[in-house]
């Protein structure tokens, strides 16, 4: 697989974020004047707002790119599953938190939803093989930009959960290994089959990753949200960016960068063994991570998915066998050289912490 450039970028101001990093990855994208463009946000609240794509990143992307491609078609999509569970449209989170606006930027704007989900996706559930459906949006350049987030499951939701809009809104809980009535019944603090959705959510996923792959993305950390992620976490002032055309690496990368290890994200390894991205990075183009590593609180979950982790290695291992699926930390050796400007570099050091994320106030946003 060819490597992809990814950049990573320190930066506080909400106006100044998208002109950095495009200006930085922009010499290594694929993408024409020709192009007919999707943006696919993420809106998984219904009223938390640290909960989605900021609505002026957004705008700023849609001006950057028709003054540097001269990119005529974009369109911003999205099906929000966080509208579906709350009794309400996309169209109405649309609304809220002004996504309306696109329209007067020149750009459409799309409800995922209301498009025919006739594409068929064979997952894994704790009740046996299922099938999903899920739809295509015609576009020949497709842009995932989201939020960091800590979340329930997986533990950390960037780019690659973000696909969960593109399936038909009844069948999305079950990507997660259950039905909706079966999820009622889970309790997931004491339940043991708590710890059989967890390796069928990420690789339903990798699976969805197959059909669906994002071709460029964009980590907006000015403001994530951790805890009780993806919705009701509390908000993160944490002032970072990151791009990639290789949906894998900027998710690895934002992982590292959250304070998580790559072996906490099983989707990570597994992408990667399929042949879908690189979960290791090698020469970043801009700053040293550590300038930006922010451990995150992880989910009140976070003990339980390392558990199953740590429970199905020792089992493989006692049977004699080499761990399937094991996650190969996304973090480069000791001694890897990051470039800040290509081609002079800067030697860091970006391996994690023997340490797990710990509770934290400096850079923390009164909760809303």
């Amino acid at each position: 697989m060819k490597r992809k450039e990814i950049v990573l970028i320190k930066e506080t101001r909400q106006n100044e974020v998208v002109k950095k990093i495009m200006d930085a990855i922009a010499p290594f994208l694929t993408i024409r004047a020709s192009d007919r463009v999707a943006i696919k946000i993420n809106l998984s609240g219904a009223k938390e707002i640290y909960a989605n794509t900021h609505y002026e990143t957004v705008e700023s992307l849609i001006h950057y790119l028709r003054d540097k491609y001269g990119n005529a078609q974009i369109t911003v999509i999205e099906g929000s599953d966080g509208a579906f569970f709350s009794g309400k449209t996309t169209w109405d989170i649309f609304y809220k938190f002004k996504y309306k606006e696109i329209e007067m930027q020149g750009a459409q704007l799309c409800n995922l939803d209301d498009l025919a989900h006739d594409h068929v996706l064979k997952i894994e559930t704790i009740s046996g093989p299922q099938e999903v459906n899920f739809c295509r949006f015609p576009a020949d350049y497709l842009i995932s930009i989201v939020p960091p987030k800590t979340h329930n499951i997986f533990p950390v939701s960037l780019s690659i959960p973000n696909l969960i809009g593109f399936v038909k809104p009844e069948h999305r809980v079950l990507m997660f290994g259950a039905s909706n009535p079966e999820m009622k019944r889970i309790n997931f603090i004491h339940s043991e089959k708590y710890f059989q959705l967890l390796p069928l959510a990420n690789r339903n996923f990798v699976a969805l990753l197959k059909q669906i792959q994002p071709s460029l993305v964009i980590i907006d950390g000015l403001y994530g949200m951790e805890g009780k992620g993806p919705i009701k976490g509390s908000p993160v002032f944490h002032g970072f960016a990151i791009a990639c055309e290789d949906a894998v690496m900027a998710d690895a990368l934002a992982t590292h960068v959250m304070g998580f290890s790559g072996d906490d994200v099983p989707y990570l390894a597994l992408a990667n063994s399929e042949g879908l991205g690189n979960n290791r990075w090698q020469n970043i183009i801009g700053v040293d991570p550590q300038m930006v590593k922010f451990p995150y609180r992880p989910h009140p979950l976070f003990q339980r998915q390392r558990k199953w982790r740590e429970t199905k290695s020792r089992n493989e291992t006692a049977a004699g066998q080499s761990p399937k699926g094991t996650v190969v930390d996304a973090q480069p050796p000791k001694g890897t050289v990051v470039d800040a400007q290509p081609p002079k570099g800067t030697v860091v050091d970006a391996q994690p912490p023997e340490n797990r994320p710990q509770d934290h106030d400096g850079n923390h946003s009164p909760q809303n």
